[in-house]
């Protein structure tokens, strides 16, 4: 009987399985390799806008020459030029941030360059995906602008990437324009800095010098004395002359009384040494002995005149200490040295379609067979 083409169970159990469609059998393959690196081929040939680098190198000088000769010579030839690394850093940092970004935006049509009609829609700003703010736009600025230094010479690179060769050439002059202005305001502000500190110091000791005239001429005109040395010196020696009057005086009164005791000028003789000697004693009272005597008005003016001198002293040290200040501050100055100025590009140097092709197929090779790997580990153990 025949069996009008149903199966019988023996024929279901040998019966061949039912052949896999092309795309079934390869989807792995195909969809970790084939449709990635066909779309990675499509953008990188055929979507991805020519970018181009202009390249500059400078390095941040500071004069650190020194005084007479020494400075005249450094100002003709490279002879106490020194690198300044922390200001390079400064410079590396400030090309690098949000002021230079906003300076190139407001100066330099920073936006303009971002939208050439000649970049794809991923590299433009604003784009579909990207919304037009000034945060979007610094991460863009940041990804188009590099800025690094080596460490062994202190050179550093300054790297601008645009859509246009001119657009790359003009942006790297305009950060190395605004980097010089930032090194021309460090210079003044060390500058002023250093002056006015210089400055203040003066001021000081001009002032501690006038209020010490002022104290000095306030007890002048107290004590009544213009100065109490030359007065001891003018009074001792008055003393001595009083002196030595009243030893002839005395001398004189002796051998009067001693040849004719009766004379009648011995009186007036007696009377002239005691008025001599109450004389001499008065004036010894007014150089001393006493709290308005001229030793202690002599060693109030002493305390003054030390106190002058250290005054002037200090008032003098302080006007060398700003002429010092002054020439360093003229001397010591920063220089931004261009070594390479920024270059026109004649070809483009990104993307880089082939290496970048590459990668893509070797990330995707491996990630094919790893998931291949895993895939037949687990059909092994099902199994």
């Amino acid at each position: 009987m025949e069996s009008r083409g149903y199966l019988t169970p023996v024929d279901e159990v040998w019966a061949e399985p039912k052949p896999q469609s092309f795309f079934r059998r390869h989807a792995l393959f195909l969809l970790t390799m084939v449709v990635p690196v066909f779309l990675a081929f499509v953008y990188l040939f055929f979507i991805a806008s020519d970018r181009y680098v202009s390249e500059a190198r400078f390095i941040v000088r500071t004069s650190a020459g020194g005084t007479g000769l020494e400075g005249l010579a450094s100002l003709v030839s490279t002879q106490g030029m020194s690198r300044a690394n922390d200001e390079t850093f400064a410079v590396n940092e400030y090309i690098m941030s949000r002021d230079a970004a906003d300076l190139l935006i407001a100066n330099n049509g920073l936006r303009d360059v971002l939208a050439r009609p000649e970049a794809d829609i991923f590299n433009r700003f604003p784009n579909f995906f990207t919304r037009d703010t000034k945060t979007k736009l610094y991460r863009q600025y940041e990804h188009m602008v590099s800025a690094d230094i080596e460490g062994a010479t202190g050179i550093s690179t300054l790297e601008v990437t645009a859509f246009r060769p001119d657009d790359a050439q003009m942006m790297a002059k305009a950060l190395l324009k605004y980097a010089e202005e930032l090194i021309n305001r460090l210079n003044e502000r060390a500058h002023r800095d250093a002056l006015r500190y210089a400055k203040s110091i003066v001021d000081d000791a001009r002032a501690d010098f006038t209020k010490l005239e002022g104290r000095i001429s306030e007890w002048r005109n107290k004590s009544g004395t213009v100065d109490p040395g030359k007065e001891s010196l003018a009074a001792l020696e008055q003393i001595g002359k009083m002196t030595t009057e009243l030893a002839a005086m005395e001398a004189t009164l002796a051998q009067t009384i001693a040849l004719t005791p009766a004379n009648p000028s011995i009186p007036a003789l007696r009377e002239r040494v005691l008025s001599n000697r109450s004389a001499i004693d008065r004036l010894k009272r007014d150089v001393v002995g006493n709290d308005t005597s001229v030793a202690n008005k002599l060693a109030m003016y002493e305390q003054f005149v030390v106190e002058r001198e250290i005054a002037a002293k200090a008032m003098g040290a302080a006007d060398l200490n700003y002429l010092k200040a002054r020439q360093d501050a003229e001397r010591q100055q920063l220089y931004l040295q261009t070594i390479v100025e920024p270059n026109l590009p004649d070809q483009y140097t990104y993307p880089r379609r082939l290496l970048y092709l590459l990668g893509v197929i070797a990330v995707c090779g491996l990630i094919f067979l790893i998931i291949r790997s895993i895939t037949q580990i687990a059909m092994e153990h099902s199994a």
